[in-house]
């Protein structure tokens, strides 16, 4: 994957996450409703949780190719959208 599309997908990914679980939600807003679980509460707090997972997901499971080797490479704790190589270690 290109660093371009990592970061259209680190952006995308847990909005589109938020918004699946938005929609869940509201399928299962009657029950939710019935076991006196607030569903606004739901929707926000898991949204939220689930987007925060999504994107921890992709900054530490999805590979970059590296420019100079062709080998994986993971974006660098607190640079964003930095990635070091893991086979010769170049900094990309």
């Amino acid at each position: 994957m290109s660093s371009s599309r990592h970061f259209v997908l680190s952006f995308f990914g847990p909005v589109l996450a938020f918004g699946a679980f938005c929609g869940f939600v509201v399928t299962i807003w009657n029950w939710l409703e019935f076991h006196r679980i607030p569903p606004l509460v739901t929707m926000l707090v898991g949204g939220l949780a689930l987007a925060m997972a999504t994107r921890w997901f992709v900054r530490n499971c999805v590979a970059v190719n590296c420019p100079f080797c062709g080998g994986k490479s993971y974006e660098i704790p607190d640079r964003g959208n930095r990635f070091m190589c893991r086979v010769c270690g170049k900094d990309h």
